[in-house]
């Protein structure tokens, strides 16, 4: 996704407003995240100083399998990040700040956009937050049904504990 700065840059704007539909076309990217093809970007570019810098929120859909109950379902994933934009990449530079070179006037956003996705995607996704999940000893998914097992069951190693109760 490339973005063209050539007027901003050269004019008296101090911010330049970004709203994208990106399309991935990178399988084996879309493979290994099980992320939909189309991302929303929206962003802001402000002149601030000397410096040019990027506020941007990427909005993307991958399918997940719940960690609860292991339904399959899509999850929505919305990240935010801030780069500085650059003439000449720092190598030296060892600061946590992203960087992105300006080239022919132009940024391409692409490869920020799928580290960004990487390290968003959650460790584990839940289909609600309510999700109930499954019964461990029957299998049942009590998002669907009632479980038929027995209430009353317990860690034997616990049962000294009831004894305590009886009094």
């Amino acid at each position: 996704m490339l973005i063209r700065l050539n007027k901003f840059l050269s004019s008296d704007q101090i911010s330049l407003k970004i709203n994208e539909n990106f399309v991935i076309d990178d399988e084996i990217f879309l493979s290994k995240t099980h992320l939909h093809k189309d991302i929303i970007f929206n962003g802001d570019i402000f002149k601030v100083d000397e410096s040019v810098l990027l506020n941007g929120t990427i909005k993307y859909t991958f399918r997940a399998e719940c960690a609860r109950c292991l339904t399959p379902f899509d999850n929505v994933v919305e990240t935010k990040f801030e780069a500085n934009l650059v003439q000449q990449l720092d190598e030296n530079d060892e600061s946590d700040e992203i960087q992105l070179k300006i080239s022919e006037g132009c940024v391409d956003l692409e490869e920020i956009i799928k580290q960004m996705i990487y390290l968003s995607m959650p460790m584990k996704s839940v289909c609600k937050k309510d999700c109930k999940g499954i019964c461990p000893n029957c299998g049942v998914n009590l998002n669907l049904e009632e479980c038929k097992c027995e209430d009353n069951l317990a860690d034997p190693r616990f049962d000294k504990l009831k004894d305590l109760l009886k009094d």
